[in-house]
């Protein structure tokens, strides 16, 4: 969610002039492509009549449908810049109505969007105020919401067109733009195009499972679970995704000897979970965790402390739970970033901090800046691997032939999201022409039919 310095600092007209020049390129290649076809392949229709000739024509046609590939692209992006321009011009209104309405009845709106009314004095009625404060945040809400929106799609759309470099086909790059680049082969696409730095988050369909369990019960969203544990991720787990084979089994003893010997602070399980929060959510709600009659609050450190790390589905709930009593004090937990940075270091100071500049990251120091630049760099991944689970087997397959029809011949895809999907297909092999300079094996004599 933007915060309310965001959107205040938003300059629109920078999108537009973005636009002005995208829509110059955009035309620039459209007038090459003209050239390259209607021109030079026409001359050389004319007056190149041989083999060779033919065969630079193709190359020339070839070109022109390249330029029109890039040229329908930019275009994309001219439409990206001017929508979201607009939606944050549209936006800006709201809010600097918001902020109008505010002082005119004497409240204040924080950066991350929290509304504070002046001390009740006797004889106040505290009805009107709670009024004057709901309109004022229904407001604020609806202009951040609006914004985060605009910026959201304009940013998977710009990722889209980033990834549409490869491709070489009009049809498909006007394909992948459509509905807003919400459709499976720009999502294939996306995938497609790299991870930059970030490792996939190693648990097995289990944990995933455990993570659907764990947000129906707490209401935790299913984002923000697996947000921690890609955050989390232990030495072991990275060397072992199933968390089963003698690598990952070596870290959970590795981890139970130091707890109970040089490092009594340790942060266990999949989770990173500290022993003596854990022991503080489960005094929270003593019945949710229960395990054959008896209640984990009962067993020894030891006990925990071997039962945390031999049950990373437990080790889910837990943080759950812990992330649903962080949010039961909405100060500075608001957003589910917020409470990601949280459950590294629930301090005043961090929730005074969210509290002041809601989502934005820039305002942040040290390990909380880093912690909440991974949160930014993570989402448009899950947000990709999670629109893929959300496709029919039908639509997945016929974007990855489309992907394959725009690599190279024998080339592997992978899409490779950042978590496994259930039954989901997620490889391919190219099928398109081969790579230029690939060497090709030269045809044999044909063979010769067999004699009466």
């Amino acid at each position: 969610m933007l915060s309310v310095q965001d959107l205040q600092d938003a300059q629109s007209q920078l999108w537009r002039d973005a636009a002005d020049d995208a829509s110059a390129a955009a035309g620039h290649c459209r007038d090459v492509a003209s050239y390259a076809r209607d021109d030079v392949a026409a001359t050389l229709t004319r007056h190149w009549v041989n083999d060779t000739g033919q065969a630079a024509r193709a190359q020339f046609v070839k070109h022109a449908a390249d330029y029109d590939a890039a040229s329908d692209a930019l275009r994309g992006l001219v439409r990206t810049y001017e929508t979201l321009a607009d939606a944050i011009d549209s936006a800006q209104r709201v809010l600097h109505g918001a902020l109008d309405y505010a002082r005119a009845h004497g409240l204040t709106v924080s950066g991350s969007g929290e509304i504070d009314a002046p001390a009740a004095r006797s004889g106040d009625d505290t009805t009107v105020t709670n009024y004057e404060v709901q309109v004022t945040a229904d407001l604020v809400s609806e202009a951040l919401t609006a914004a985060t929106l605009a910026d959201t799609t304009a940013a998977n759309e710009i990722r889209t067109i980033t990834a549409l470099t490869d491709v070489l086909d009009p049809a498909l790059v006007l394909q992948a733009l459509q509905h807003d680049a919400d459709n499976p082969f720009a999502i294939a696409l996306r995938l497609s195009n790299g991870r930059d730095f970030l490792h996939p988050v190693n648990v097995s369909l289990s944990q995933l499972d455990a993570v659907r369990q764990a947000s129906l019960e707490t209401g935790i969203s299913e984002r923000l679970l697996i947000s921690i544990l890609w955050q989390e991720q232990q030495w072991y787990q990275n060397g072992d995704p199933g968390l089963g084979g003698p690598e990952g089994w070596a870290g959970h003893v590795f981890d139970w000897a130091l707890e109970n010997t040089i490092k009594p602070d340790k942060s266990l399980g999949i989770t990173h979970m500290k022993l003596a929060t854990a022991r503080q959510v489960i005094a929270e709600d003593p019945g949710a965790f229960i395990v054959a009659g008896r209640s984990l609050n009962d067993l020894s450190d030891s006990e925990l402390t071997k039962y945390i790390e031999e049950n990373p589905n437990e080790d889910i709930r837990l943080s759950a739970h812990y992330l649903a009593q962080l949010k039961s004090n909405p100060h500075g937990a608001t957003t589910d970033k917020q409470l990601f940075l949280l459950y590294a270091a629930d301090t005043p100071q961090v929730r005074d901090a969210n509290a002041q500049y809601g989502d934005d990251t820039a305002p942040r120091g040290a390990a909380i800046h880093a912690r909440a630049e991974h949160w930014d760099q993570l989402q448009p991944h899950l947000e990709d691997a999670d629109a893929w689970g959300a496709l029919t087997d039908a639509q997945r397959r016929q974007a990855l032939d489309e992907l394959a029809s725009q690599t190279p011949a024998g080339h592997s895809i992978d899409l490779g999201p950042l978590y496994p999907v259930r039954g989901a297909i997620t490889t391919g092999v190219g099928t398109g022409p081969p790579q230029a300079g690939t060497p090709q094996p030269t045809p044999g004599p044909s063979p010769v039919p067999p004699s009466e």
